[in-house]
């Protein structure tokens, strides 16, 4: 164990060593090795709502069946990396998603003597329950965890902080970079200590194994080997299924009263799709006719409403509660209601030019609740839906 973490040690300190090479900027490439940084804003971090017990390819498949939910169809498209960094023995519970065309644009610019394909955000100095965050060419770059961070215009990066901020607050904050007003009021509300010095928390880049999240590495090599591996059994498997199968049929024989129940539930389950979706018409395959079905209402769904993702409300009404000094207690998402926002203002007049601000920024909301605070303001619930895809329109 004590060899182990010297060894890790040696290689975060040759890590900490490497010059930073930000893909997209000006400048040759170095003739050593080097650690490329892509935009952090393409390289998204996920935090799916997944069970401890569930592991293995499983674990992928709810995240991304999760993450199509929220974000529509497309984001299918978009490779799922899991963060193994500081997940230990517990399996793990955030994931990058990275647009595979995006990556392949990186891949193409690289030398062989790139180390490592990393997100920004990556590079910059942390320790633990320490925030590190850098203002730098217009653009909020935030480290809030061994394997949480993101990039983004300050404006939603105001918002995603002061989310992050109600959740887990640090013991402090390291602010680099060119100073945002903003950011720094947002940090100063909250009473953090905030330096510049990287020295003073003990923070430092590379020291926790950040490599390992190589964008480089394929995804679905593994899976690869393990079928090639399991290839010269083919043969065999499908022998014992043979098998299997002339057993089944000799069962057949003794499970006539399970037939019959089930075709019971058949006769069940078409009397309520009369009833409910297929008036009329042969029903030959009730699952696909479904599927069908209701992938043809989920269009019509969209192409009538395009309503916008929940992402989008987000980052539109992130900028105008940035702006209208309302206080934002909590945020949520529920599948019936879209974005839910608990926030405080200053009175009800302050709350009605809130409204009128969001509506005018293309979003449509409905005030869930709002209750008046003795000698605190207004406190208020404000359920968010779009029907437009872009901020530009006037609210209904």
């Amino acid at each position: 164990m004590g060899y182990h973490r010297k060894y890790q040690g040696r290689v975060a300190a040759e890590a900490a060593r490497l010059p930073l090479y930000h893909l997209g900027g000006e400048g040759p490439l170095p003739q050593g090795p080097y650690v490329a940084l892509v935009p952090g804003a393409q390289v998204t971090v996920l935090a799916p709502d997944l069970p401890p017990g569930l592991k293995g390819r499983a674990r992928e498949v709810v995240a991304r069946r999760q993450m199509a939910d929220l974000f529509g169809r497309n984001a299918l498209d978009f490779e799922l990396r899991p963060q193994v960094l500081g997940a230990g023995k517990l399996p793990w519970s955030r994931a990058l998603a990275v647009d595979p065309a995006e990556r392949q644009k990186w891949l193409e610019k690289l030398t062989p003597a790139c180390r490592a394909v990393l997100p920004d955000y990556m590079a910059l100095p942390w320790a633990p329950e320490i925030w590190t965050i850098e203002m730098a060419e217009g653009q909020v770059r935030a480290r809030l965890g061994v394997d949480d961070g993101f990039t983004a215009e300050p404006a939603l990066a105001l918002a995603l902080l002061q989310l992050a901020v109600l959740t887990a607050k640090p013991k402090a904050v390291l602010l680099l970079g060119a100073e945002d007003a903003g950011v720094e009021a947002l940090l100063k509300s909250h009473k953090l200590e905030i330096s510049d010095d990287p020295g003073r928390y003990g923070a430092k880049i590379f020291a926790h194994g950040e490599l390992v999240q190589d964008l480089t590495r394929d995804p679905g090599a593994e899976s690869r080997d393990l079928h090639r591996a399991l290839r010269p059994l083919a043969w065999p498997v499908g022998m014992a299924v043979l098998a299997l199968g002339l057993w089944a049929g000799a069962m057949a024989r003794e499970t006539y009263e399970l037939r019959a129940q089930a075709l019971a539930q058949r006769k069940g389950a078409e009397r309520i799709l009369r009833e409910t979706m297929i008036p009329a018409g042969p029903i030959l395959d009730m699952r696909a006719q479904v599927s069908q079905l209701i992938e043809q209402r989920r269009a019509a769904a969209e192409q009538a409403g395009m309503k916008a993702r929940p992402m989008d409300v987000f980052r539109r009404a992130g900028e105008v509660l940035a702006d209208s000094g309302a206080q934002v207690l909590a945020v949520s998402y529920q599948a019936g209601s879209g974005l839910v926002i608990d926030l405080k203002a200053r009175d009800f007049a302050a709350l009605d030019q809130l409204v009128a601000a969001l509506r005018g920024a293309g979003v449509e909301l409905s005030v869930a609740q709002s209750t008046a605070r003795e000698n605190e303001g207004v406190e208020a619930s404000l359920a968010l839906v779009s029907n437009r895809a872009s901020g530009g329109g006037s609210g209904q």
